[in-house]
């Protein structure tokens, strides 16, 4: 089904600001604030804390159907359905990242950074979620893959470039509240930009026709093979590149890892930043890589892009920590790392990508009124299932580290549960009917 409005190039561009400026306030968290608590408390920091407070930043992500079900019901006639929403939560989001420069204490600053981080991250999720509505909106099937690639793409640019190589910077410079304030700009600025893109009218339902559409969400049994191979799809993601991170590190002699607290012994905290930032460079290559090529082949045929990714991500799982736990020296570690965070950037890009696209094509046919909802709801469960993979993977830590002090054999254990969960994901994914995700001829 193809949009109701025309659609223009510069709609591409607005997408991909945004989505660009969401990577930075997703990534400056994700990869900075780890090595800022070590550079803050004097060269090392609790991992198992650090995964509670990542758990709770995420948190917002896994509650998008909240205001994917306000932005479905309500607008304004004179600003559009969707923008009013992006514009608030989008202001929401980066008062916050400018409110971080100005207060962050240091013997406070794990309860701080979590107060922080959850409420930077509600409003990112929330304007996220409108945008996602915008696009599922005025983007003709036919090129939802490509849009997706190419704001999936920007995204982890943004999430690289501002979590790495912004990060570092300012991190080298002592100028860290700088770095908060610029990402509050710019979380602000990419919200009033949505503007410009015209939206379809208003259409006027009632509430009652809107809470029956509402509650078919939870009760048709075609919605629960499309959640569970959702949630169980995004579980891995975070949970093994955080720990194939530390996997490289240590491999290198650049941390230890003792029980559940990492120390650096290979230089300081922006030294970490340095390798943190080489190694996130790579893999962004390979997401940039595998978002351009899962977006051009998923217009061609959703099911079997989706299939090829799958069948070659699962088995890599498995052989990750091989060369890591027979080879010694810190060339032959970096040499290895590159390769693979380059690829599983690709791989686990191009999965995202599809996914999107699968998701956005089953809202707009399940629910063509409510799709801000129901692609918001998945979004959800997909962010959720990340949250629970890192809950999940601090847990497994924790319990490995009383039989084991070996972190290659934990890695190990940790890979090989993500490799059965994706498993799992992929056949739930196969009893889909193709036809109501496809794209016809």
């Amino acid at each position: 089904m193809n949009s109701d409005v025309n659609y223009s190039k510069k709609y591409t561009y607005i997408f991909v600001f945004f989505y660009l400026c969401e990577g930075f306030s997703q990534g400056i968290p994700f990869l900075f604030f780890p090595q800022y608590l070590a550079h803050t408390l004097g060269g090392s920091y609790d991992i198992a804390i650090w995964l509670v407070i990542l758990s709770i930043g995420s948190l917002p992500w896994t509650i998008k159907m909240i205001v994917g079900v306000f932005n479905d019901r309500w607008g304004s006639k004179k600003y559009g359905q969707r923008f009013p929403w992006i514009l608030s939560f989008g202001v929401f989001g980066g008062v916050w990242w400018i409110a971080m420069a100005f207060y962050l204490p240091v013997n406070e600053i794990y309860l701080w950074l979590t107060i922080y981080y959850f409420m930077t991250q509600l409003g990112m999720a929330f304007a996220d979620t409108a945008l996602d509505g915008l696009i599922l909106d005025v983007t003709p099937k036919e090129k939802l893959a490509r849009v997706q690639g190419y704001t999936w793409t920007m995204m982890f640019l943004g999430y690289g470039a501002g979590g790495m190589l912004l990060a570092l910077v300012f991190l080298a410079l002592n100028i860290v509240p700088v770095l908060f304030i610029v990402t509050g700009v710019l979380v602000i600025l990419s919200s009033v930009f949505p503007y410009l893109v015209k939206e379809p009218p208003l259409e006027k339902r009632s509430s009652k026709e809107f809470g029956l559409d509402l509650l078919t969400i939870v009760t048709k049994k075609r919605n629960w093979k499309v959640f569970m191979y959702t949630f169980l799809a995004g579980i891995p993601a975070v949970m093994l590149l955080n720990f194939f991170m530390y996997l490289v590190l240590i491999a290198m002699g650049i941390i230890d890892v003792s029980e559940t607290l990492l120390t650096i012994v290979g230089g300081g905290a922006v030294d970490l930043q340095a390798w943190s930032s080489i190694f996130y460079l790579v893999n962004g290559f390979g997401i940039v890589f595998g978002s351009l090529i899962a977006g051009k082949f998923g217009d061609r045929s959703r099911k079997k892009t989706l299939s090829y990714i799958y069948l070659t991500y699962i088995p890599s799982f498995l052989i990750l920590v091989i060369p890591f736990a027979l080879l010694t020296g810190e060339i032959v570690p970096l040499i290895f790392g590159m390769i693979f965070l380059f690829f599983l950037g690709a791989l686990q890009n191009a999965l995202t990508v599809v996914n999107q696209t699968v998701r956005g094509d089953l809202s707009k046919n399940y629910y063509p009124k409510l799709k801000s909802t129901y692609f918001a709801t998945l979004v959800s469960l997909a962010n959720l299932g990340q949250t629970v993979g890192t809950i999940v993977g601090a847990g497994l830590f924790a319990l490995f580290v009383l039989f084991t002090n070996s972190f290659y054999m934990i890695f190990f254990f940790v890979s090989a549960f993500c490799a059965v969960i994706l498993l799992a994901s992929y056949l739930i994914f196969r009893k889909i009917d193709p036809l109501d995700y496809e794209l016809r001829s």
